[in-house]
């Protein structure tokens, strides 16, 4: 993998407790979303929690993949800007909780896995991670769809968020505009490029995490629910996995207060082994 030139900067919306040696979560969203996209969650956790939710290289404000990092091995490059962020986020204090959804979710695996020293604790909503057979060999498993969902919001954004609260009525008001804007800021050329996953298999990943890990899937149409055969087979004892019931692969979105009924004691409690240690 060449170099990042220069280190991606990534944009990152702080929200919460401001003393940087407050416990501290870190936001990871997942493909084609931004960091404005966790309002709820925010609401939720600012009284407890230094906040910082992270722009991934190629959406919202932070900037967007060069045809050199598209070229050569752009999920490590976005791995890579993602690393130097959360160590920005962490000077001056510990190792935080990671919290991502989706793609969001793998790439917290990922740091959790490669950089321990980063990570306290992770919590991965519904990560992607694909059943190992539906990954091509090059990885690049992004689909035309999500360009043409790009495309859309970008011509008419007005329908398209309008669809949206139809589709999703049980979603929080207060994500669905951030949701929106965020369609249109993805970088068109990551989609064409059709890449998401570094470079270790997923599997592999998952059997070198140490740290507390809590996987919040839902009971339908969920990316887990395709994998948990062999997410189960690896046996790792420092993964949890629980599901909300009827909720789908946005998990907090579907049922807010199912989500953080299982979330919130869990990073509390991870909080305050740490005080004790």
């Amino acid at each position: 993998m060449s170099p990042l030139d220069p280190p991606a900067r990534l944009v990152v919306h702080d929200f919460g407790l401001e003393e940087p040696a407050a416990p501290t979560l870190i936001l990871l969203h997942g493909l084609t979303d931004s960091g404005r996209c966790w309002g709820d969650a925010v609401d939720r956790w600012s009284a407890h929690y230094r906040i910082a939710a992270i722009d991934a290289l190629g959406h919202g404000r932070s900037p967007r993949f060069s045809d050199e990092q598209l070229a050569e091995e752009p999920a490590e490059q976005l791995y890579a800007a993602t690393i130097a962020t959360i160590e920005r986020i962490e000077a001056g204090g510990g190792p935080a909780v990671l919290v991502g959804h989706s793609m969001g979710g793998a790439m917290a695996a990922a740091v959790a896995a490669r950089r321990p020293d980063l990570v306290l604790a992770a919590v991965l909503e519904d990560p992607a991670w694909l059943p190992v057979e539906e990954v091509p060999a090059d990885g690049r498993v992004i689909g035309p769809g999500w360009l043409e969902t790009h495309e859309r919001f970008v011509a008419n954004p007005v329908r398209e968020l309008a669809l949206g609260r139809l589709e999703h009525p049980a979603w929080p008001e207060q994500e669905m505009g951030p949701w929106a804007q965020a369609k249109i800021d993805t970088d068109p050329a990551f989609l064409a490029a059709g890449v998401v996953l570094v470079r270790d298999p997923w599997p592999e990943l998952v059997a070198r995490l140490r740290c507390p890990v809590l996987v919040v899937t839902g009971t339908e149409n969920t990316i887990i629910g395709r994998s948990r055969a062999t997410l189960d087979a690896i046996g790792n004892p420092a993964i949890e996995v629980v599901a909300v019931d009827e909720a789908g692969h946005c998990v907090r979105r579907d049922d807010g207060d199912g989500f953080h009924a299982l979330v919130d004691p869990w990073i509390a409690a991870r909080f305050g082994e740490a005080s004790a240690a």
